[in-house]
């Protein structure tokens, strides 16, 4: 049974109740009304004698109790969630950052208020607004819907609120588009890094005011060029280059391989990725000289694209310089050769690399499952269409392998043999070449062997396999008498084995 009292020195009253365990609980009931604080008591002594013969079902009264705490500390929560899943931190901060911003846009204080309609309207809004694409429009999207299956799975909610928003189509509203950096790009662009030890970057950065603006900054990384090479032989990220040191090479073998460990892959397993013989003889003397344990290509964090922006601008000089007359100087400085953003607005940054050696691998004639597995996909339309740039001359070798469009039929067609199973004679005329009297037998089968004979095979008797016939032809010359002779392209002139009827009667 429930009761109130007064704390010393306090003039609200104060309930002691049961609870369902037996406990005695304490709870303030924020009233100085002494009948108002009973009839709290009673409310709450009501509902833990309905918790005792199992009334109140203790997930929904908890899913209540979620549904009134404040959703700052649902986004605590759940981003404790994603770091004990050993999630990127910059996954794990934008993913708060668009749960955190879009709350307080839309005034959601609970998981009660939020509504997934409201939501698509908003970011629709927005993307009208500030010109956004729809990659910034699905990454909030998406951000949300993980959050309310969070949100289920934790049991917070029966159900995601979140479960029915929908996305926008990348393919015909992509703002960054990256393109495969060529073979040839590649050699000028390595050789413009080991030229240069010490490269100037533009750098973009906030001033007092939080404008963003640009400037100069000196980067020394020496060994970026080496960066290059590995990224484009292997495929991995710059993270994941930043994080190699000299035990994650094994060049020893027949498949020398890079290894990269799983707290640095984005998959977050140890990939271990075979690499070719003449990129693991390029790297064995060089990673002689560096120390154990350390990284090997020590790239700025969120920095490489800068840093192969401008080998790439030193490069494109370079080759421009390199022009033999001022009309072919014009035509290279209008080329999108070692350009950074091309004339179709395709970009070229750090991962571009990885696009590099994903084309390359396809161009190889890798398969399907080999390309995935060379990528580290999970998913092959991953792998084959965003990653892999096929250029129409590929396209072309494949068409230059399918039959011809003016293919005609063989002017003769092979004769097909008949079988003689049956015995008949309008069967076997099908299968046996007509007659002509210019035959060269003089028989007017124009060399052509009878039904059920091979081509060539002997008119004699005697050279056939008589443990086959000998048992057809005696009966066919009883039958026959002095003068009758079995028809043509017969086995036998027995009416007992052509007809089964006659011959169970016999």
């Amino acid at each position: 049974m429930a009761s109130v009292f007064k704390r010393q020195g306090d003039k609200r009253w104060t309930i002691a109740y049961f609870d369902h365990e037996g406990n005695r609980r304490e709870k303030a009931s924020g009233t100085t009304d002494k009948r108002l604080a009973l009839r709290l008591a009673a409310d709450m002594s009501d509902r833990e004698l309905e918790r005792v013969r199992g009334l109140v079902d203790p997930a929904t009264e908890r899913m209540a109790t979620e549904r009134a705490r404040p959703l700052s500390e649902h986004f605590d929560d759940y981003g404790t969630h994603l770091e004990s899943l050993q999630r990127d931190t910059r996954h794990v901060e934008s993913t708060l950052r668009y749960l955190r911003k879009l709350a307080d846009a839309m005034g959601w204080n609970t998981l009660a208020s939020i509504d997934a309609h409201a939501l698509t309207a908003h970011l629709s809004e927005q993307a009208d607004a500030r010109g956004t694409g729809a990659r910034t429009f699905n990454a909030a999207a998406t951000a949300w819907r993980a959050f309310g299956r969070w949100c289920v799975r934790s049991n917070r909610l029966a159900s995601n609120p979140l479960a029915g928003i929908g996305t926008r189509n990348t393919d015909g509203d992509r703002r960054r588009v990256r393109r495969d950096v060529s073979i040839d790009e590649l050699a000028r662009i390595i050789d413009a890094a080991e030229r240069s030890p010490v490269v100037v970057v533009e750098k973009p950065r906030r001033n007092a005011k939080g404008e963003l603006t640009t400037g100069s900054a000196r980067m020394d990384f020496p060994d970026r060029a080496w960066a290059y090479r590995i990224a484009a032989g292997t495929g991995f990220r710059a993270g994941e280059v930043a994080s190699l040191t000299p035990a994650s090479f094994d060049l020893d073998g027949d498949t020398p391989s890079v290894v990269v460990e799983a707290a640095y892959s984005k998959r977050r397993r140890r990939d271990v990725q075979q690499i070719r013989q003449d990129l693991a003889s390029l790297l064995r003397p060089w990673l002689a000289s560096k120390a154990p344990g350390e990284p090997v290509c020590p790239l700025p964090d969120g920095k490489a694209g800068l840093l192969l922006g401008a080998d790439m601008d030193a490069a494109r000089a370079t080759w421009i310089n390199e022009a033999r007359t001022p009309a072919e100087r014009a035509e290279r400085e209008a080329s999108d050769f070692l350009r950074q953003t091309d004339s179709a607005g395709r970009v070229v940054d750090f991962h571009g690399l990885r696009v590099h050696y994903i084309s390359r691998v396809v161009e190889a004639g890798a398969n399907v499952k080999e390309a995935m597995e060379l990528a580290r996909h999970s998913d092959p339309k991953l792998t084959l269409k965003t990653y892999a740039r096929v250029g129409i001359h590929d396209l072309s070798r494949v068409l230059d392998g399918m039959p011809k469009a003016d293919a005609r039929p063989a002017p003769h067609a092979e004769p097909m043999r008949a079988t003689g199973t049956d015995g008949s004679a309008d069967r076997c005329q099908t299968a046996t070449t007509q007659k002509s009297p210019h035959s060269a037998d003089g028989t007017g089968r124009d060399g052509a062997a009878p039904c059920g004979r091979d081509a060539g095979a002997s008119d004699n008797p005697n050279d056939r396999n008589t443990l086959k016939l000998a048992g057809l032809r005696e009966p066919a010359r009883r039958g026959a008498g002095s003068s009758g002779s079995a028809p043509r392209r017969t086995r036998t002139f027995d009416p007992l084995i052509k007809s089964q009827l006659l011959y169970q009667l016999s």
